[in-house]
């Protein structure tokens, strides 16, 4: 009856705003709190209220029961954490889907943060994802148009990939050490780049089931947003770092929500490096070049650069840039409060796939990428034109 139970969460995320019960997916499992989370980033679909209720999801699941945390440490902790280890917190610091973290302190005087996974996901994460290739399968066979235009599959393939990567907490070691060398080789060409910096992981200390790292003293970009406490100016500079991956290396934070991002001031600091995302650079640059033709209103161009992007050129062009064209009609002169970016690019896709045009698999990730980073600005300067921002900082990603 799995399928079952899939077929209620999509009913619920779908239907009426009061019948969304976001503990009530919890409850669901693994697989539907990702399933959420990916859909919390999508109001072009479901609306703000909606989304507003999924991204709970990001700030706060619900801890292990009293006892089962310290349980999980004895039972997965190497020897030399217990002889390096001054102090361990009880109560959780953060709790997500997968596991916990605690505040602790080495003998030292080091603080450090210890993450424990929940036990039992692995088999039942896994038996979901076959029932919901089920469904997805069965639904494809009733209206095949459905692989164009959501790509249900291999959507649940990317959710699967990157919850596996997740579940093996080595993975955050190996991910943060090649986004820090991608940092140190940008740095002398692009010296903001040094405004960025990673937690140190503790890979004597840990496993694949339990990890430790450098606690960071400062708060998430998240809660600065809600408290109104990160302007403008921090948000362009983060745009430019996280760009720097985006654009010019072509891999990136593969989780990049305003939750895995700490602000002390001076610095930002990614967290959570475990899936480090790779896409053509011939993808990144030529969705940069969309980007800073709107943000210049050169819609005809931007028009080209969409097109360009498709894996076999259209059939009939023509239809595409008239419904482009059209799209655009009344774009750009609006603040990005009103006029959101990411409900624009959606509806873009939307229309290209209907024209025929075909996007290389793996694309979505920097999508969702420039998604959390139009709802970061929505949040802190909803009057400002941020893709004429975007145009200014296009030299930054340029190939020297």
């Amino acid at each position: 009856m799995r399928a079952l139970r899939f077929v209620q969460l999509f009913r619920m995320i779908f239907g009426p705003v009061e019948k969304l019960d976001p503990r009530k997916i919890e409850s669901m499992g693994l697989l539907a709190v990702k399933i959420a989370q990916m859909y919390a980033i999508r109001a072009d679909l479901l609306g703000p209220e909606k989304t507003a209720k999924l991204n709970g999801f990001y700030e706060e699941a619900s801890p292990m029961p009293a006892g089962e945390f310290m349980a999980a440490v004895k039972r997965e902790a190497p020897p030399a954490f217990w002889e390096r280890l001054d102090h361990l917190e009880e109560t959780p610091l953060a709790v997500a889907s997968l596991g916990q973290v605690h505040r602790g302190l080495l003998k030292d005087g080091t603080s450090i943060v210890v993450k424990v996974l929940r036990q039992d996901h692995a088999a039942e994460f896994q038996r979901d994802v076959e029932a919901v290739r089920f469904l997805a399968k069965t639904s494809l066979f009733f209206y095949p148009p459905l692989q164009r235009l959501a790509d249900p599959i291999g959507t649940l393939e990317t959710i699967r990939r990157t919850t596996v990567t997740e579940m093996n907490l080595l993975a955050e070691y190996d991910g943060t050490e090649q986004m820090k060398r991608l940092r140190d080789e940008g740095v002398a060409a692009l010296p903001h780049l040094q405004q960025l910096a990673f937690p140190r992981i503790y890979r004597e200390l840990s496993n694949e089931n339990f990890l430790v790292s450098e606690f960071v003293n400062a708060p998430t970009v998240r809660k600065l947003l809600k408290a109104g406490q990160f302007d403008y100016q921090h948000l362009l500079l983060l745009f430019r770092i996280h760009g720097y991956y985006l654009f010019f290396r072509g891999k990136f934070h593969g989780d990049f929500h305003p939750g895995n991002v700490f602000y002390d001031g001076e610095k930002f600091w990614f967290i959570d490096n475990a899936n480090v995302e790779s896409v053509p650079l011939e993808f990144s640059r030529g969705l940069l070049r969309f980007m800073v033709a709107l943000g210049e209103k050169r819609y005809a161009d931007a028009a080209l650069a969409i097109e360009a992007l498709g894996v076999k050129p259209l059939d009939h062009p023509g239809e595409f840039r008239a419904a482009f064209a059209k799209l655009y009609a009344n774009f750009g002169h609006k603040p990005v409060g009103e006029e959101s970016l990411t409900t624009q690019m959606m509806q873009t896709i939307r229309m290209a796939v209907e024209k025929g045009l075909q996007f290389p698999e793996g694309a979505f990730p920097i999508i969702k990428s420039l998604m959390y980073l139009d709802g970061m600005a929505i949040s802190c300067a909803p009057d400002r034109f941020l893709l004429e921002d975007v145009a200014a900082y296009a030299k930054d990603f340029q190939e020297s």
